[in-house]
Parts: C-alpha cells; structure tokens; sequence
C-alpha cells in the first residue's frame, strides 16, 4: 500500500487539505445562512449572502476529491480521523469569521486531537491496507445504519432519544461515505468512468444523502451539545471497526487509544462550541 514516504505524506496532506475545505464550506454556509427565508428587498446583502452560502455548498460537496484520492494510499481509519483536524480548522474559523467565542482549553483540546492523529499514523502498519475486502462483513457493515434507524422512527420513544439515534446514523453513515469510496478507489482506481458500473458508487449517495438528511433530523429533536459528539463518534470510530472487520488491518493497541482520546478531544470541543 505505502508505495514511498512521498507519497503517504502526500496523501495525509490530501485529508487534511479535504477537511480544511469541509470545515470552511460549512462556515461559510452558517455565515451566508440568513438569505433562507428573507423576506426583505433582494438588495446587495441578500445576495452577498446567498453567494457565500453557495460557495460554502460547492466546497462541502468538493471535499471527497481529495479524500478518494488519498484512499488509494491510506486506510479508512487514517482518514476519518481526520475529521478531527476538520473540527480544529472549525473552531478557529468559526472565531476568525463569525466572531464565536474561543475558550483556554481549545489550545489544549487541539494539542490532543493532533497528537492522537500522529500516533495514529506514527503506529500504522506497513503490511494492512493491501485492498482485500471482506464481502460478508462489508454487507453487514453496510447494513447497520438501515437497522439502527427504525427504532429512531418509533414515535413512543422520547425525542431526545430519537435525536441520538438520528444523530448516531448520520455519524455512521459519513464514516460508510469514506468506506465505500475506499471500495471504489481499491477495484477501479482513478478510472471514474467505471464507478459508474460499481454498485459502491451509488451506494456511497445513498449513505452521503442519509448523513445529512439523519443529522437535520437530530437537530430537530436533540440538544446540539448531545447531537455534535454522537455523530462525530459514530463517524469516526466506525471507519476504525471497518478497517479491521471489513479490510482485515491490523491495528496496533496504541492506535485503539489514539482513537479513544481523539473522539473524547473532539467532544469536549463540540461541547464547547455546541
């Protein structure tokens, strides 16, 4: 899988430039948001509004470009946990843009999450990543979302509870985005003209329209301070478990808890800033 050093840095650069550009598109969407339901005069603010929130738009949708491409190098579990830098670029942007407060233990939230990421890619294994998949555990990896949302769909359940099963799917669902793009990129490379015959491909819409219609669902019915650390969770340590079940990587203890300390990292922030 690690052709050369060049090219897993190059590719670790890759996810971080995807993130950086998924946690800009989405404060630009929150900063240009107020054009939805205006009612006023359509005049210059309207529209400055609306461009930035378009822009914000394109670049959430540009993002998977670079992660496919780094796919083809780095295994699922190194690349959702880069969704802990997104949250990182998040913050700070959200300060520098929308003026949101910023609190002393930011600095020491985002030292963990790096260094957890480091170690993550520090204890990687040179031999996991050789493009085997296991077909029956990616069908039920696949699968569980479908499960896990019917109970969510239960009106007697509480909607607290409701919101976090919302909030759980969507999070599984965007660590599936990364799977099923990792299948795609593994059978057919850069060639995407062929994804178009892969099932994997439509697969990865469906799961990319179930991420967002799932997490608005669980902002309807959760508190933003349970919903945020739910689906970044799900969204990160499932790509963790698809690794191992569905790839067969081998993953070394340190990077197990890598993993728990970056999630606990990512929480605390979103917590923060919820």
């Amino acid at each position: 899988m690690y052709n050369s050093a060049m090219t897993v840095w190059f590719s670790l650069s890759l996810t971080v430039f995807a993130y950086t550009l998924l946690s800009f598109g989405y404060v630009l969407q929150k900063k240009g948001v107020s054009w939805i339901g205006y009612k006023g005069t359509k005049d210059r603010a309207f529209y400055r509004n609306l461009a930035t929130w378009a822009a914000g738009f394109l670049l959430m949708n540009l993002y998977i470009v670079p992660n496919a491409a780094a796919l083809k190098r780095l295994d699922p579990h190194i690349v959702s946990a880069m969704a802990g830098w997104g949250v990182i670029v998040l913050v700070f942007l959200s300060q520098a843009l929308l003026k949101e407060r910023m609190f002393r233990s930011d600095l020491a939230y985002t030292a963990l999450v790096v260094a957890a990421i480091a170690l993550l890619n520090i204890f990687e294994r040179p031999e996991t990543g050789e493009d085997v998949i296991r077909i029956r555990p990616l069908i039920a990896a696949l699968a569980v979302p479908f499960v896990l949302v019917l109970p969510g769909l239960i009106p007697a359940l509480s909607r607290r509870v409701r919101g976090l099963i919302f909030a759980c799917v969507s999070g599984l669902s965007a660590g599936l985005i990364i799977v099923t793009m990792k299948v795609l990129v593994a059978a057919h490379g850069f060639r995407v003209s062929a994804y178009f015959a892969s099932p994997y491909l439509y697969l990865y819409l469906v799961f990319s329209l179930a991420a967002f219609l799932t997490l608005q669902a669980s902002y309807k019915m959760g508190r933003m301070l349970a919903v945020g650390p739910v689906q970044y969770t799900a969204a990160i340590v499932y790509p963790v478990l698809c690794s191992a079940v569905v790839f067969g990587n081998r993953l070394h203890g340190i990077q197990v808890v890598s993993v728990g300390v970056l999630v606990l990292a990512v929480s605390a922030l979103l917590k923060k800033h919820g």
